[in-house]
């Protein structure tokens, strides 16, 4: 090339925005640069002289080791390479990643021969560089908003979105150290979420992983500082605030605290902001004026300065990661209101299913929305009714109103008033079984949250037979409308099914006679108890407090460790040996999964036994591990204090039944004998003494007769009017015997023209004799039993309605206890506290012939008594207390006390 091309070429290498290089293939030295490439160099501190210089004494080792290949294998094959885009980070503290088009190729050079006038040709490299930095960063960009356009109008979960987004950061910064911090107000409103890459140099992008940093926002988070600024925050040294909290990056293994950080506030999109506006960092100070979703961060490994084209260019792409992160939540929100709304739709088809009674529900413009079986079923609808106007839905009805609706010239108009002041009126119909109904129709509008009515809502409640007994029976008015009132409030209640069955259960427990325990297996906690088991748990010595509060003792124990409880207390078997917690029935069923059940008893502070038949069984989960357990108390103290009483009675009835057999026998048996000559008187004595004996042994029996049809409620009664002087004059000759024997006097009193009254003669004599036999071996020796008579006054105190006997004593008296088992069954309380046979003034073990149906020590005289009187339409009434004696009195009807009423 000669001198004069050399120059026209350097003329117009010199202003090009290219930069022009020429090397010598034989040495790598440069043989010329133009202007615009040494500029370059002088941004890179590689301004000295660099013509005559070889390359690897110019450019940067790791440059060389680069490069040097690719330019000896165009200079072996003279092949053209060309790269359009390589990425570059020489510039990074003033113009950030850049990027360049290189083309490398081959050229001769002719240069003149030292010492000749020939030429021989040299070969050279000549390299060209250009800056395409401003369009590899539009590609990027066009590339990123490409990539996040999709995200925002497709239904992509938030962590696809953030990861689009950090991607597309990572490409435009040419960065790995990049994160997104989202303020996470979905949840708590005071947490933030971190979501960025760990800092490895990673080809695979589909290596990226988040990361989950919950700091707290405060000025010592970058996102607090830039969401208290809305602004873009540069900090080019973060070794000047320490106080700084921002997450460690990964420095070849290491952790190590980032030198320089960048962070751009992501807005909340708004209509008043224009998607795609160039907004600069001092524009953006002014113009965001709304919430901020979160930060877009860049960090570097050490101090550093940012672009200016580099953060403006983030913070317009900040503006379409702040829709596609807001359009994800959407996304997430409207999916969740969906399920929502279709779990909502399914619950109301439920509780509509569930409803008894006919519901249908319209819209305003009166179309069928929803009907529930019943009604479909009562008007023989299908599916097809559904969005039909309520004329042709009626049209399709096989049912038969009585009312033809079709004659009703305003009938939507009516409609709408019914609604409004949701009116309750009946309605008689053919259903489509055929069956004649009367139906209660109610309407109620469906008001929104504004208060207006968006739907209606009637309900048809089947009250044919309330309509049909009020027809009848006029009077039976009040009570249909208060069924129709509880059946109105149960719809209501149809709602909390959960909370009612759970009612239901308590109240199952609390009429359960037994006490029932729920106890879990895995801390031995009780989760249910009942009032009956906290009573006897008190009863056993359990300390559960309050004890003068049986519920509030009952709400203390829930939660209490069952077993610690239980060990607190004895328990002894039928053989009478302590039985030990780990032997109990509850102990084996949450231990060995054993259902059990076991006789114990124990003694209460008291020093009485109380009897227990404890069970208990195990529930197990669907995997077949025990979950807790049940236990049931069924006291059974009173069952055997009638077990023993009754063996008392069958041994007093031995006894009673033996001496008069014995006596039988032994007259008998002296009749009989040959050896012996009786006198006609002797042998009528021991005839009438076995007759006697014969006599007394029917009385017990008709006793036992009269007891059974007492508990069986077949006593048969042969009413009759009874004056009662003339009975009262029978009675005290029957017990002249008694009354004589026992030292003891009886005083009646009675006054003058007492009426007749309605009853059974010879039952309510046993009644009295019983009674007075009791009082006078109760009563002190000496002293006199009350048998009073006294007339009894209805509300118009003009006619006696019936008349009351009593018979009072002064003896020993009974308390609460004892009054409660006396009229028990084989009660034993006489037996056990009747004063001994040889006690001065007891009556002689004989009686008054006539005074058959009374027989001591049996235990059914009271019983007996009481039933009689029951039967007799009355009550068998004590009043007793300790040392204050006992009075017993009933009511006998007047005779012929109806016929009077009726007068």
């Amino acid at each position: 090339m000669g001198p004069e091309h050399s120059v026209q070429l350097e003329s117009i290498f010199r202003y090009m925005s290219v930069g022009v290089a020429i090397i010598d293939c034989s040495n790598w030295r440069i043989r010329y640069a133009n202007p615009y490439l040494l500029s370059l160099l002088d941004q890179l501190q590689l301004s000295q002289v660099v013509i005559g210089r070889r390359l690897d004494e110019v450019i940067p080792e790791d440059l060389w080791v680069i490069t040097h290949p690719f330019i000896e294998q165009v200079c072996a094959t003279g092949r053209r390479m060309s790269w359009p885009d390589i990425p570059y980070e020489g510039f990074l503290a003033r113009r950030g990643r850049t990027s360049w088009r290189v083309t490398i190729e081959r050229r001769e050079v002719q240069e003149p021969d030292s010492g000749r006038e020939s030429y021989d040709a040299v070969h050279t490299i000549l390299v060209t560089i250009e800056d395409v930095t401003e369009l590899a960063r539009s590609r990027l960009y066009v590339n990123a908003i490409d990539s996040i356009s999709s995200a925002i109008v497709g239904p992509f979960a938030l962590p696809l979105v953030l990861e689009r987004i950090l991607q597309a950061v990572q490409e435009m910064v040419g960065s790995t150290r990049c994160a997104i911090l989202l303020i996470d107000d979905w949840e708590s409103g005071s947490e933030y979420r971190y979501a960025g890459h760990d800092g490895r140099a990673e080809t695979d992008m589909a290596a990226l992983r988040s990361q989950d940093w919950h700091p707290q926002l405060s000025e010592q988070l970058l996102l607090g500082l830039v969401a208290r600024d809305r602004r873009t925050l540069i900090i080019n040294d973060t070794s000047t605030i320490p106080e700084m909290k921002l997450p460690l990056l990964d420095d070849g293994g290491t952790p190590r605290r980032p030198g320089s950080v960048l962070g751009i506030p992501i807005f909340e999109p708004t209509l008043n902001r224009r998607l795609g506006d160039g907004i600069s960092t001092h524009r953006a100070k002014n113009a965001y004026t709304t919430r901020v979703l979160g930060t877009i961060e860049v960090y570097h490994r050490r101090a550093r300065g940012f672009p200016a084209e580099e953060v403006e260019l983030l913070e317009q792409f900040a503006q379409q990661a702040g829709l596609a992160i807001q359009n994800a939540r959407l996304f997430l929100r409207i999916d969740q209101l969906a399920k929502d709304a279709s779990r909502n739709l399914r619950q109301r088809e439920y509780i509509m299913q569930a409803i008894p009674d006919g519901v249908i529900i319209y819209d305003s413009r009166w179309r069928v929305v929803e009907a529930n079986q019943s009604i479909r079923k009562l008007l023989g609808w299908t599916n097809d009714v559904i969005g039909l106007h309520i004329t042709e839905a009626l049209a399709k009805s096989k049912a038969i109103f009585s009312q033809d609706y079709k004659s009703k010239v305003n009938f939507v108009s009516e409609l709408d008033e019914r609604t409004r002041v949701k009116l309750i009126d009946e309605v008689k119909l053919t259903g489509a079984d055929g069956q004649h109904y009367t139906l209660s129709r109610s309407y109620a509008p469906i008001h929104d949250e504004l208060g207006d009515v968006f739907a209606s809502v009637v309900i048809y409640h089947d009250v044919t037979e309330h309509v049909l007994a009020r027809e009848r029976i006029e009077a039976e008015v009040i009570e249909r409308t208060a069924q129709l009132a509880q059946r109105n409030a149960a719809l209501e209640l149809a709602r909390f099914a959960q909370d009612m069955a759970r009612a239901r259960m308590e109240l199952l427990l609390e009429r359960l006679p037994s006490g029932v325990i729920l106890i879990s297996a895995g801390d031995r906690s009780i989760s249910i108890i009942n009032r009956q088991a906290t009573q006897i748990l008190q009863n056993l010595g359990v300390p559960i407090e309050p004890l003068d509060d049986l519920d509030a003792a009952t709400r203390n124990a829930v939660g209490g460790n069952a077993e610690e409880l239980l060990r607190m207390s004895t328990v002894y078997a039928s053989s009478g040996s302590p039985v030990p917690y780990d032997k109990s029935p509850l102990a084996l069923a949450l231990n060995q999964g054993e259902a059990s059940e076991a006789e114990l008893h124990a003694v209460q502070p008291g020093g009485q036994n109380l009897y227990l038949l404890v069970s208990a069984a195990p529930l197990r989960a669907s995997d077949g591990t025990i979950r807790s357990a049940v236990l049931v108390l069924h006291e059974t103290t009173r069952l055997k204090t009638l077990e023993r009483a009754r063996e008392d009675f069958f041994t007093t009835m031995a006894h009673e039944l033996k001496t008069p057999l014995a006596n039988i026998r032994a007259h008998v048996s002296a009749l009989l004998a040959e050896d012996l000559q009786w006198s006609r008187e002797a042998q009528r004595d021991f005839l009438q003494s076995a007759d006697e004996q014969v006599e007394r042994l029917v009385g017990m029996i008709n006793h036992f007769l009269d007891a059974s049809r007492v508990e069986a409620g077949a006593l048969r009664l042969e009413l009759e009017p009874i004056l009662l002087p003339e009975m009262l004059e029978d009675l005290e000759e029957r017990l002249e015997a008694l009354i004589t024997s026992s030292g003891r006097h009886l005083e009646v009193k009675m006054p003058a023209n007492l009426p007749a009254v309605m009853a059974d003669y010879e039952l309510i004599i046993s009644v009295l004799t019983n009674l007075l036999s009791n009082a006078f071996r109760y009563a002190p020796e000496g002293d006199t039993v009350l048998l009073e008579l006294e007339a009894v006054y209805g509300s118009d105190k003009q006619f006696p309605t019936g008349v009351e006997l009593r018979v009072t004593d002064r003896g020993p008296g009974m308390s609460m206890e004892q009054q409660t088992a006396l009229f028990t069954r084989f009660s034993t309380f006489a037996a056990m506290s009747r004063p001994a046979i040889d006690r001065p003034g007891q009556p002689a073990a004989e009686r008054r012939r006539g005074s058959a149906r009374w027989s001591p020590a049996t235990g059914l005289g009271l019983y007996i008594s009481r039933g009689i009187i029951e039967a007799h339409g009355g009550k068998l009434t004590l009043i007793s207390s300790p040392g204050e004696g006992a009075s017993f009195s009933f009511i006998l009807p007047v005779a012929g006390n109806t016929n009077r009423e009726e007068s």
